[in-house]
Protein backbone atom coordinates (compact mmCIF):
# COMPACT_ATOMS: atom_id res chain seq x y z
CA UNK A 1 0.00 0.00 0.00
CA UNK A 2 0.94 3.48 -0.89
CA UNK A 3 1.92 5.66 2.37
CA UNK A 4 -0.35 8.99 2.67
CA UNK A 5 2.89 10.94 2.48
CA UNK A 6 3.74 9.70 -1.48
CA UNK A 7 0.33 11.22 -2.11
CA UNK A 8 1.68 14.78 -2.32
CA UNK A 9 4.86 15.24 -4.82
CA UNK A 10 6.41 18.97 -4.90
CA UNK A 11 8.65 18.90 -8.12
CA UNK A 12 10.82 22.38 -8.06
CA UNK A 13 12.52 23.57 -11.63
CA UNK A 14 15.67 24.95 -11.08
CA UNK A 15 16.86 25.71 -14.77
CA UNK A 16 18.84 22.42 -15.87
CA UNK A 17 18.38 20.80 -12.43
CA UNK A 18 15.03 19.06 -11.42
CA UNK A 19 14.08 18.33 -7.17
CA UNK A 20 11.52 16.11 -6.46
CA UNK A 21 10.20 16.17 -2.84
CA UNK A 22 9.17 12.84 -1.85
CA UNK A 23 10.31 10.12 0.23
CA UNK A 24 13.41 8.24 -0.10
CA UNK A 25 11.56 5.02 0.04
CA UNK A 26 8.51 3.36 -0.30
CA UNK A 27 6.71 2.14 -3.47
CA UNK A 28 6.35 5.36 -5.10
CA UNK A 29 10.00 5.97 -4.73
CA UNK A 30 10.90 2.30 -6.20
CA UNK A 31 8.77 3.02 -9.13
CA UNK A 32 10.19 6.53 -9.73
CA UNK A 33 13.40 4.85 -9.75
CA UNK A 34 12.77 2.24 -12.31
CA UNK A 35 10.93 5.35 -14.44
CA UNK A 36 13.78 7.53 -14.42
CA UNK A 37 16.89 5.74 -13.44
CA UNK A 38 19.21 8.86 -14.04
CA UNK A 39 17.42 10.54 -10.56
CA UNK A 40 19.54 10.15 -7.72
CA UNK A 41 18.20 10.67 -3.62
CA UNK A 42 20.36 14.12 -2.54
CA UNK A 43 21.11 13.07 1.09
CA UNK A 44 22.02 17.35 2.09
CA UNK A 45 18.84 17.78 0.34
CA UNK A 46 16.11 15.08 1.36
CA UNK A 47 15.09 15.13 -2.13
CA UNK A 48 15.30 13.76 -5.36
CA UNK A 49 17.22 16.06 -8.19
CA UNK A 50 17.20 15.30 -12.13
CA UNK A 51 18.95 17.23 -14.20
CA UNK A 52 17.48 17.79 -17.79
CA UNK A 53 18.83 19.60 -20.78
CA UNK A 54 17.87 23.42 -21.65
CA UNK A 55 14.92 22.77 -24.00
CA UNK A 56 13.37 19.77 -22.80
CA UNK A 57 11.48 21.28 -19.85
CA UNK A 58 8.15 20.73 -21.74
CA UNK A 59 9.05 17.78 -21.79
CA UNK A 60 10.27 16.42 -19.05
CA UNK A 61 7.46 17.88 -16.48
CA UNK A 62 5.21 16.02 -18.72
CA UNK A 63 6.92 12.87 -18.14
CA UNK A 64 7.00 13.64 -14.44
CA UNK A 65 3.64 14.45 -14.65
CA UNK A 66 2.03 11.69 -16.20
CA UNK A 67 3.91 9.30 -13.60
CA UNK A 68 2.92 10.75 -10.72
CA UNK A 69 -0.84 10.77 -11.77
CA UNK A 70 -0.56 7.26 -13.51
CA UNK A 71 0.87 6.76 -9.81
CA UNK A 72 -2.15 8.40 -7.72
CA UNK A 73 0.06 11.26 -6.76
CA UNK A 74 -0.45 15.09 -7.13
CA UNK A 75 1.99 17.40 -8.05
CA UNK A 76 3.12 20.91 -7.06
CA UNK A 77 5.02 23.15 -9.36
CA UNK A 78 6.89 25.60 -8.01
CA UNK A 79 9.62 27.41 -11.06
CA UNK A 80 12.81 28.77 -9.68
CA UNK A 81 14.37 29.21 -13.45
Amino acid sequence: MTDASEKHVTLTKMCELHSIAMPRDGELAERFQKAFPTAAFDEAAQEWRMVWKKGTYADSNARLEAFFHDNGATVVHVDKC
